[in-house]
């Protein structure tokens, strides 16, 4: 049974990047939905790649301006002298100089609308979008791929967490068989062979213990590395069956619908396209509207005001660019067979992460079976040699490798456990869903000021 979602994280990246993380509440444990949430909303690369998914949206903006008109007004006042043919005779008849200093104004408003140009703009308009596109699925892919991470650092520092306490365990037994030795040899009973022997299995379970201690540590500060706040009080998760898939063939199919990897690389090569129907815009002539008008005085040495208007349509067409239209034609199918190149690539890499999940959650359940039997049969193995060894019937040399192969078949099964979770996570991951089985809600600043061409949809 799932915990209700019921609490919204704190703000964070920038002022103009409102997150909503919502994660299921408790005041009692860390759970690992709220590990994850915090690893979102303080992840530096995710705050990278949602800063690039801002500066895209920015540059679709931009692009749409040039369906607008362009609007510009130009003033001027100062001082201005005149010697010309024309000024020459009417100012020797006015002042006997032949210079005319005057005083000029000049304003003037012109307006600028493209009527044509080649498909520039909407090429680049479509171009942006899908970049936009694609700098979101990457944001969202980092957020799946740093949940992912969240849960390795999570579940492994539970199973060195564990591993402490079987050392420990360990260490109990020994020390408890090398008193009983020590005992017997104080009386006369036991050998010293068996001491030293009993004293050397100590020491290296005393050393097991501390090497448990030293990966706890270790993993200790992963977590908080990666999570950024301090472990407490972790609890078993529990991944949500309903949305593993049932077969590697739904898994697949799931990677490929949903992967943000996929995604990403198909919006990259849509706007590869669009790149190289923009440089093509350039074999084309641009028609435009120009509309000004002038409001001067005092110019050109005759006193007095000075006003025209015009309305134009004009064209303007390049005949030739030595050569650089045509290559840069060139760079941008280089460009879109680029794009197509990365989009096989990672292709295959989703499919053989996908396989690799899926194959790795199938055997490590298969293998875990055999482990626990493997369990089983040494707890029931070190009972009977300690009762033999009473007995003399077993050595103690007997004794202290069934304690060692109980001790070893434990953590096996230990990390067989934590191997299917973090496989099963990883079917998740691939298949992109990890966030959404963890009921983990993305900011909804993520989602874009709009919908944007092969862009996330809001749910």
């Amino acid at each position: 049974m799932k915990t209700p979602i019921a609490q919204s994280l704190k703000r964070t990246f920038t002022a103009m990047a409102v997150v909503s993380v919502l994660v299921p509440a408790t005041s009692e444990a860390q759970t690992i939905e709220q590990a994850v949430a915090s690893t979102i909303t303080t992840n530096p690369t995710i705050r990278q790649a949602y800063t690039r998914f801002k500066v895209r949206e920015e540059q679709v903006v931009q692009a749409k301006a040039g369906y607008l008109p362009s609007l510009d007004l130009t003033a001027g006042y100062g001082w201005e002298q005149t010697d010309t043919p024309s000024s020459r005779a009417q100012a020797r008849a006015t002042n006997g100089d032949e210079k005319t200093d005057l005083n000029r104004r000049e304003v003037g408003l012109s307006l600028r609308q493209t009527l044509f140009d080649g498909f520039l703009t909407s090429s680049e308009v479509h171009r942006f979008n899908h970049e936009t596109s694609s700098d979101q699925w990457n944001l969202f892919a980092a957020a799946e791929d740093s949940g992912l991470e969240a849960i390795k650092v999570y579940l492994h520092l539970m199973e060195t967490d564990q591993d402490v306490q079987l050392a420990e365990k360990n260490l109990g037994r020994h020390q408890h068989i090398f008193e009983q030795i020590k005992q017997k040899t104080a009386s006369g009973l036991g050998s010293i062979a068996d001491l030293s022997q009993s004293q050397g299995r100590l020491a290296r379970a005393q050393s097991n213990l501390v090497a448990a201690k030293n990966n706890y540590a270790d993993a200790r500060s992963q977590f908080i590395k990666v999570v950024n706040e301090e472990p407490e009080d972790l609890r078993q998760p529990v991944p949500d069956a309903v949305m593993l898939p049932k077969s590697l063939d739904a898994a697949l199919a799931q990677a490929k619908a949903n992967n943000p990897t996929l995604k990403v690389a198909s919006n990259d090569i849509e706007a590869a396209k669009y790149e190289r129907k923009s440089t093509q815009s350039n074999y084309y002539p641009t028609v435009s509207l120009d509309l000004g008008g002038n409001w001067d005085e005092n110019v050109g040495g005759v006193s007095g005001h000075n006003n025209d208007l015009q309305a134009m349509v004009r064209m303007k067409y390049n005949l030739f660019a030595g050569g650089k239209d045509v290559s840069r034609d060139r760079e941008a199918a280089y460009k879109l067979v680029n794009a197509q190149a990365l989009q096989q690539r990672s292709y295959r890499e989703v499919i053989d992460g996908t396989t690799l999940a899926w194959n790795a959650y199938q055997f490590v359940n298969e293998q875990k079976g055999y482990i626990h039997d493997h369990v089983i049969a040494a707890e029931e193995t070190q009972s009977s040699y300690a009762q033999q060894f009473k007995l003399g019937q077993r050595s103690l040399l007997d004794v202290l490798d069934s304690e060692n192969e109980l001790f070893q078949a434990r953590k096996d099964y230990l990390k067989a456990e934590y191997d299917e979770l973090i496989a099963q996570y990883r079917v998740l991951n691939a298949t992109g869903q990890l966030l959404s089985s963890l009921r983990v809600t993305q900011p909804q600043a993520w989602y874009g000021e709009k919908t944007y061409e092969g862009g996330v949809k809001k749910a």
